[in-house]
C-alpha cells in the first residue's frame, strides 16, 4: 500500500503526485494543512523529522524528500518507466532533478512564502511565533520565519531568487537544443522535478516562456499531459472548506 502525505499544490507535493500519476499508481492520500501547522505534529514528525512535505509511506516503510521518492517509485514499479536505461542519459536526468532542488525550490519559496505566509506570521502573537519557530526542525526555515515576521526578504534575496528563476529557464534552453526532454529523448524525471518551478516561474513572470523559446514549447507540451492536468488543475485532494 502507498500512502502519501502531501500539501496538494505546493511544489514538492506536486512532484510526487504527477510521479504517481505518471506511472498511474494507486495511493491513499493524506493531506497535511500547512495553514494549521500539522506538518510540525508529532505524529508527522515522527514520519518526517524534517518537518515538511511530501512523505510516503510504502507497507510501513517511510521514505522522505521528493526527489528520492521518486526514484524509489521507479525503481520499484518498473513498468512505464520515468528514468533513462543508459548511464549518460540518466546522469543527465540526475543534474536537473538536483537543479530542482538546489535552485527551483529556493527560488519558490521568496515569492510564494510571502504570499501564503507572511499576513499569517505577522498575525500572531509573540507566543504563538515562538511555539511555532520551536516547533520548526529545519534552520533555514526557522530564519525564512523569522523573515516575514519583520520586514519581509530582503532585496539580496528577492534578487538572488530572480537569478535562480534566469538560470533554471537558461539551463532549459540549453538542454532542450538537443532532444524534445531534458535528458534527451524521453520524457523522465527531469520534467518532473522541475515543471513544479518551471510553472510557478511562468506566472511570475510571464517573459521567461517567450525570451525562451524551446522552454516554452516544452512547458506547453508538458501541461497538456493527462498526468500533468490530473496533478496540477484538480484540487480533490485538498481538505473540504
Amino acid at each position: 500500500m502507498l500512502e502519501l502525505y502531501h500539501a496538494g499544490l505546493t511544489s514538492c507535493s506536486k512532484k510526487v503526485r504527477h510521479c504517481l500519476h505518471e506511472k498511474g499508481l494507486d495511493y491513499q492520500s493524506r493531506f497535511v494543512d500547512l495553514t494549521r501547522f500539522e506538518h510540525h505534529d508529532p505524529a508527522y514528525l515522527a514520519l518526517n523529522p524534517n518537518g515538511v512535505v511530501p512523505t510516503l509511506v510504502h507497507d510501513g516503510a517511510v521514505i522522505i524528500e521528493s526527489g528520492v521518492i521518486n526514484e524509489y517509485l521507479d525503481e520499484l514499479f518498473p513498468d512505464r518507466p520515468l528514468r533513462p536505461d543508459t548511464p549518460l542519459p540518466r546522469a543527465r536526468m540526475r543534474v536537473f532533478t538536483k537543479m530542482a532542488d538546489e535552485y527551483g525550490l529556493p527560488a519558490t519559496r521568496v515569492p510564494t512564502w510571502t504570499r501564503l505566509k507572511r499576513n499569517q506570521i505577522k498575525a500572531m502573537d509573540e507566543a504563538e511565533f515562538t511555539d511555532v519557530i520551536r516547533n520548526t526542525p529545519l534552520v533555514d526555515h526557522r530564519l525564512k520565519l523569522r523573515a516575514l515576521r519583520g520586514d519581509g526578504f530582503s532585496a539580496a534575496e528577492q534578487d538572488e531568487a530572480l537569478g535562480r528563476m534566469d538560470y533554471i529557464y537558461d539551463r532549459c534552453e540549453a538542454a532542450l537544443a538537443d532532444g524534445p526532454y531534458l535528458a534527451g529523448g524521453m520524457f523522465s524525471l527531469a520534467e518532473v522535478a522541475l515543471l513544479p518551478y518551471i510553472d510557478a516561474f511562468a506566472t511570475l513572470r510571464p517573459e521567461l516562456p517567450r525570451t525562451h523559446p524551446r522552454t516554452g514549447e516544452w512547458y506547453g507540451r508538458l501541461m497538456d499531459r493527462a498526468a500533468v492536468k490530473e496533478t496540477y488543475f484538480h484540487s480533490v485532494e485538498a481538505p473540504a472548506t
